[in-house]
């Protein structure tokens, strides 16, 4: 298994304030580089933590997509990168999974965590769910490795992925649309090339694309945003202003041009 490589990338996880953890290495670019972006951009370290090479995939080599990969971190802005170098397709909720995932919340110390749905057409996607949603618990008990400092999280965010869901919180990523498709391009090999004689994917369909960003616009339609990012979260949000997380009007329009 990857797992020793696993070990020595634990090295490169600095702390971050916002951590994504997806299967892949395009997942977190296509379901949620917005919030990252927008993130990185209000100051915040933002970091992603992909579990798998993506070797599997149809298109691409793991090498191909690990220099795509690191190409999207620097659009998006993130302070911190790494993969866990997992067998792709092979993912599952064990005890060996849980204390890697332990180990690096312990070491990136983030308040918010994003995770991949718990219900999804890719069993990896859900793996990472069930995995992440499992070691938020684990990482704040002392006693669980005992060697690294107990850490936390205060909240953990599903993504919307390929199935239907009512979300919690909408994230307004308009601000960050163009840097977020911009990101989301630099995975050159999984998308739609014209002539490719590669087998087609769901995502290497011409109209992939223009399907994101209709799902965005969709979830920004319900904030009265462009282009919104949506969430579920198991647990109420935590609230002390009322007023000020109201405070945007939706649909507000821009200025007018004199």
């Amino acid at each position: 298994s990857g797992n020793g490589s696993s070990i020595m990338n634990l090295s490169t996880a600095t702390p971050c304030d916002i951590v994504a953890f997806t299967a892949h290495p395009d997942d977190m670019e296509i379901c949620c580089g917005g919030t990252l972006a927008l993130a990185a951009r209000q100051g915040w370290k933002a970091g992603a933590v992909e579990l798998t090479r993506g070797e599997l995939g149809t298109r691409g080599t793991a090498e191909i997509r690990s220099r795509e990969a690191e190409e999207a971190a620097r659009v998006l802005g993130l302070s911190s990168r790494l993969n866990l170098e997992l067998p792709d397709g092979h993912l599952h909720d064990s005890d060996e999974n849980r204390q890697l995932v332990v180990r690096i919340l312990r070491q990136m110390r983030p308040r918010v965590v994003i995770a991949p749905p718990l219900s999804d057409h890719h069993p990896d996607h859900i793996a990472v769910a069930e995995i992440v949603s499992r070691s938020l618990h684990l990482s704040g008990v002392a006693k669980y490795l005992p060697d690294l400092e107990p850490w936390k999280p205060r909240a953990i965010l599903h993504y919307v992925g390929s199935r239907a869901a009512v979300p919690s919180l909408v994230v307004d990523v308009s601000s960050v649309y163009q840097i977020r498709a911009e990101a989301m391009r630099c995975h050159r090999s999984q998308f739609y090339q014209e002539g490719s004689t590669e087998r087609p994917t769901r995502i290497a369909h011409p109209d992939f694309p223009a399907t994101i960003e209709g799902r965005l616009r969709h979830f920004g339609a319900m904030i009265g945003a462009a282009f919104g990012e949506a969430y579920t979260v198991e647990e109420p949000i935590p609230v002390t202003d009322l007023v000020s997380i109201y405070s945007k009007a939706p649909w507000e329009h821009p200025p007018r041009k004199t």
